[in-house]
């Protein structure tokens, strides 16, 4: 009989998911998971069991969805690149720094708003250097 290499778990409801989880956990401890998540507690809660592959369910769709709008709106390739890449490599490094946190609704909270911030800066510096590469282009212009 052969030997299973890895287990796909992409239940709707999440407790459902991680008790299949656990059970999977419990009787094929070294079997790779690969799991979807549907929302941040429920990655969290996965993460506590030890799987590593998780994937949000909404978070990629979310992602494209985000690309297509500021293309819609006009903006460039680069700053579509930029803005949907910087927001998705805070957001998956705060999914795992936020998972020490995750039964803190506070602490969570307050991480949050820091983190909002953090991004928001990071906006704010990138325009304000796009600004400056724009700016000699303009003094050109002028002549």
């Amino acid at each position: 009989m052969g030997k299973a290499r890895a287990f796909v778990l992409a239940i709707d409801d999440p407790d459902a998911s991680v008790r299949t989880a656990e059970v999977v956990r419990k009787h094929y401890p070294d079997l790779p998971i690969y799991a979807r998540a549907r929302t941040r507690a429920h990655a969290h809660r996965l993460m506590d069991l030890g799987i590593k592959i998780i994937r949000r369910e909404t978070f990629l769709s979310s992602l494209d969805l985000t690309r297509e709008v500021l293309r819609g709106l006009g903006y460039s390739e680069r700053d579509v690149r930029f803005a949907v890449e910087t927001f998705r490599a805070q957001d998956e490094r705060r999914l795992v720094e936020d998972h020490g946190h995750h039964q803190d609704l506070d602490a969570l909270r307050t991480r949050a708003q820091s983190y909002a911030r953090e991004l928001e800066n990071m906006f704010e510096k990138d325009a304000a250097e796009q600004a400056k590469l724009v700016q000699p282009d303009r003094a050109l212009e002028k002549r």
